[in-house]
């Protein structure tokens, strides 16, 4: 399987052909939704969904109940999924995790519904969550910036995923230095830190 990483907290998996998206917001470079046989998205806010570009797509979409509701007039296209569903998109075996966003700021609450995927086993997207999956996963993509980011729980989440190898995303608000800080505090001789530039692919075995 091959993954690549678009600006922000875009990924794209391709296997045997297929092309599955994951949470393709307002950053998205085009290129990314080229081909795309099915469409993952963790939450509404539009840094990870782009509502026009996702509803001019003739792909189908697995979402939580929040984001289905701004896609209702795409009709049996949005299938729901929920913390604990196991299904199948484009090929992709995939199981659902979490259901909160966050929190940005306490007397907000929690901004909206927020549902992480694990996708064949291997990549795990928590979307805008430290919630973990319950097993060991190849590739963990770890959320590195944003208004509702805080360092400490961003390092135990990446500390407490048994995976091969961490990623960074969400990462659309970091200077260069902010990125490149973020390899000293996650990498680990476990689990070897990636800061990948915009439209890099990388193999996940």
């Amino acid at each position: 399987m091959k993954l690549t990483k678009y600006t922000h907290a875009c990924v794209r998996l391709e296997k045997d052909g297929k092309v599955l998206l994951v949470d393709p917001g307002s950053f998205t470079e085009d290129a990314a939704f080229e081909g795309v046989d099915a469409i993952l998205v963790t939450h509404e806010h539009q840094d990870h969904l782009d509502v026009d570009r996702v509803k001019g797509l003739d792909a189908p979409i697995w979402t939580n109940a929040g984001v289905a509701g701004q896609l209702g007039e795409l009709g049996e296209r949005v299938q729901i999924v929920a913390d604990g569903s196991n299904f199948e998109a484009a090929g992709f075996a995939v199981r659902a995790y979490g259901k909160d966003h966050a929190i940005i700021l306490p007397e907000w609450g929690v901004p909206c519904e927020n549902v992480g995927f694990l996708i064949e086993d291997a990549v795990y997207h928590p979307g805008d969550s430290f919630t973990r999956p319950d097993r060991k996963v190849h590739t963990n993509l770890v959320p590195i910036s944003g208004p509702w980011f805080a360092l400490p729980p961003a390092v135990e989440y990446a500390r407490a995923v048994d995976a091969v190898q961490t990623i960074g995303i969400h990462d659309a608000l970091l200077s260069t230095i902010g990125q490149g800080m973020m390899q000293r505090f996650i990498n680990a001789e476990d689990r070897p830190y990636q800061q990948l530039e915009p439209g890099t692919t990388v193999e996940v075995n």
